[in-house]
């Protein structure tokens, strides 16, 4: 269900003239608009589960909003969602409706304040992280799929360089306009990467297997290659 609501928040704050991308940092959705920062963290209903969650992001995002489906009129109406609307409000955490029927967005209530900006180290983290992944094949609230991170594209795209011969660090730096690649080569995280001797590097079967897996993605990277910096290495 929460899947269900990721596309319309998503089209909602791009109408808004915000950039959007979803599980940055394991929060649900990012927004990003002249270095304002809006979060969103979904579930289905208002529980204590989501409202937790909300207050750990108070400190990364400049607005954060918790995210629900729109209940019926009665539950809207009831005392019960009332009492927890007033624990947001004293919270500082605004509040979105999704109408799956309607396809719309309903800010039900905004954050009471527009908290001092502060680039605390984790935020900056966050910055980081939004502003290197190229690709948008994450979905907000599904839990069960791989999440790419900016750190997953770099090994796809070094991945697909090295497929069809082995190559030398150097002409994977030019290649990726990335220095961070040869770390990735050498901790081999996934598995994908062999030494073949100093400073070549080929590619193992599982790296053979995620060139099938992801191909999807290393398609998108190879437009968006040239695009890559090192501004936050």
């Amino acid at each position: 269900m929460e899947r269900d609501m990721y596309p319309i928040l998503k089209k909602y704050f791009e109408s808004l003239g915000y950039t959007v991308k979803a599980e940055v940092n394991d929060i649900d959705i990012m927004a990003l608009k002249d270095d304002v920062v809006i979060l969103v963290e979904m579930k289905t209903s208002l529980n204590t589960q989501l409202i937790a969650q909300g207050i750990k992001r108070r400190s990364l995002g400049d607005l954060v909003y918790l995210s629900i489906l729109k209940p019926s009129d009665k539950v809207l109406k009831s005392n019960h969602f009332k009492d927890k609307c007033l624990i947001l409000n004293t919270l500082e955490l605004g509040l979105m409706l999704v109408d799956k029927k309607y396809q719309i967005v309903d800010v039900y209530m905004d954050p009471t304040h527009h908290p001092v900006r502060q680039r605390t180290k984790k935020k900056n983290a966050l910055l980081k992280e939004f502003n290197e992944r190229k690709t948008s094949f994450n979905i907000g609230g599904a839990n069960k799929r791989k999440i790419i991170t900016a750190y997953r594209e770099l090994a796809l795209l070094a991945l697909y360089y090295i497929k069809d011969s082995p190559k030398s660090t150097k002409e994977l730096r030019a290649y990726t306009q990335r220095t961070k690649v040869v770390d990735i080569l050498q901790k081999n995280y996934y598995g994908w990467f062999k030494r073949l001797r100093r400073g070549i590097y080929g590619i193992t079967d599982e790296g053979e297997k995620a060139l099938e897996t992801y191909e999807d993605i290393i398609n998108t990277l190879k437009i968006t290659r040239f695009q890559a910096s090192d501004e936050f290495e």
